[in-house]
């Protein structure tokens, strides 16, 4: 709502803030506005990125601060109150084919991560270039050089992202084509930040991520490399001593001259292969050795990885959220190919129709040496979770938003914290049309043990959003502090943590 977008100290409190959040902002992105001129996106996941950001103060209060990510392309529709751009899940301009065809500039719509790192914060979006916002205000800033993530992604008045022609050559330029920055960054320790950056070559068809190494200050300590032929970019990764590990999704062949035309959104010519074997790459971090590509027995579609993954007994156990494709319910076995996410369609998933599959915990566990797979099963049969996030000093300790059990598909509305040690499971529930979210751990200080864990809580009988506070060490019993917010917030896909904020950023300048 317009009134989200607003700046307040936070006077409704249940309960009492843990001191030692004293320092600590979080911040949480999604997709915030679905509408111009009376107009409905045709997707959620074409909403506009909306970043909000909880800082706990040192007098003990709570501020709240929301704003939009004002992209180019967010203030040109603003001002005109009209769609003026193609969306990847589905929202075009008005005017059908020919007001489309052959426009292959997608909206960069800012809404799927935020993340500070060093003393500069960005929001994500995994088909096109992080935008920096003001770490305090969450003004976006224009960006007058391209270092941090943004170096060598191409100019920053590249309109194609992902694909290239040349690699940064003379077409490239001349079209103004360039490269893309992963929407999921991952945090090893506080000197190294890892993300990649991705382009697909559209004359030999070669996927290339090129995985960066960032010490605290944006420096690039190092990048590696890697290309495979027909292949889609991973929505995420994840980060082992010594290895980058993505499952490469099993997708079909696309209609690409309905994309071109104008007919249809990239997503919307996307088809999910059910009888291909899923893929998964380990790539090492270190020269010297190769990099190592399994197949498991079946189709499986990876949404989310554990960010930090672990070796043991020479074995890399990998942690992942996703849809079995061999679930007839969902994915008839009569067919060879079945619709992606531009399927979903409308203004929020619709668990009504059977279009959204039940989302699930796998361990996934590779001999690297020997280049198989051990082992693919679920951690907790039945349990329908997503959005994982792990423990700084015990990666072992899962949250999820849970859902439901006997695989039934349905919002969360619950929240759940997983040993994949032993496989044993908390659960806390939430009230009524109250549903949950992921969940950001923050070490605790002090020499206390364990971590709080923040989550947004959406009430949609009152149609508002609570910043809920838990123990780990007492996770069952649910929130020991509530932050009611006057309003209700994006629904959000991923968040962070910074244990201080500052507002000068020397390289980038107020937005336009």
């Amino acid at each position: 709502p317009p009134n989200a977008v607003d700046s307040y100290i936070i006077d409704d409190v249940e309960g009492e803030i843990p001191s030692d959040l004293s320092g600590v902002t979080f911040y949480k992105a999604g997709p915030g506005n679905f509408q111009r001129d009376g107009r409905q996106y045709e997707h959620v996941l074409d909403g506009d990125g909306f970043v909000f950001a909880i800082k706990f103060q040192e007098d003990g209060s709570a501020k709240y601060t929301g704003r939009f990510v004002e992209t180019e392309y967010f203030l040109e529709e603003q001002t005109e109150d009209k769609i003026k751009y193609r969306n990847v899940f589905g929202t075009q301009r008005d005017g059908g084919v020919l007001a489309n065809a052959f426009d292959l500039t997608l909206k960069n719509v800012a809404n799927t991560n935020v993340l500070q790192w060093g003393e500069r914060l960005y929001a994500f979006w995994e088909a096109g270039r992080p935008y920096e916002m003001n770490p305090d205000t969450l003004e976006t800033l224009r960006s007058v050089t391209e270092d941090g993530p943004l170096k060598g992604l191409g100019g920053i008045d590249c309109k194609v992202r992902g694909i290239t022609i040349d690699e940064g050559g003379p077409i490239d330029n001349i079209v103004k084509a360039g490269k893309s920055f992963t929407a999921h960054p991952h945090v090893e320790d506080e000197d190294t930040l890892i993300g990649f950056k991705i382009e697909t070559n559209a004359q030999t068809k070669f996927m290339t991520l090129e995985f960066t190494e960032y010490d605290s200050k944006w420096n690039e300590k190092k990048a590696t490399s890697f290309s495979v032929k027909d292949s889609l970019p991973p929505h995420d990764f994840s980060v082992s001593k010594s290895y980058y590990s993505f499952f490469d999704n099993p997708y079909g062949e696309m209609d690409n001259m309905r994309y071109l035309i104008g007919l249809k959104a990239p997503t919307q010519i996307m088809q999910l292969a059910l009888r291909q074997p899923t893929k998964v790459h380990v790539v090492p971090r270190s020269k010297g050795q190769d990099p190592v590509t399994v197949e498991l027995d079946h189709s499986y579609f990876c949404i989310h990885l554990n960010g930090l993954s672990e070796e043991k007994d020479g074995k890399l156990y990998l942690y992942s959220t996703g849809w079995d494709l061999t679930d007839e319910s969902f994915f008839p076995q009569s067919q060879d190919s079945a619709p992606f996410l531009g399927a979903w369609g409308g203004a929020y998933p619709d668990f009504t129709r059977g279009k959204v599959p039940p989302s699930l915990l796998y361990e996934t566990v590779i001999d690297v040496e020997k280049g198989t797979v051990v082992s693919h099963e679920e951690v907790r049969p039945g349990i329908v979770i997503e959005f994982p996030t792990q423990e700084e000093d015990k990666p072992n300790m899962m949250y999820l938003a849970i859902a439901a059990e006997e695989y039934t598909s349905l919002p969360s509305s619950g929240l759940c914290r997983i040993n994949t040690e032993t496989r044993e499971m908390e659960t806390w529930w939430a009230d009524n049309k109250q549903f949950t979210h992921e969940v950001v751990p923050v070490k605790k200080q002090n020499g206390q043990p364990g971590s709080w864990l923040l989550t947004p809580l959406y009430d949609a009988g009152k149609r508002h959003t609570t910043i809920a506070i838990l123990d780990s060490e007492d996770f069952s019993s649910g929130p020991v502090c509530r932050l009611n917010l006057k309003h209700h917030v994006t629904y959000g896909l991923h968040g962070s943590l910074a244990r201080q904020s500052q507002s000068v950023v020397s390289n980038s300048l107020p937005a336009l």
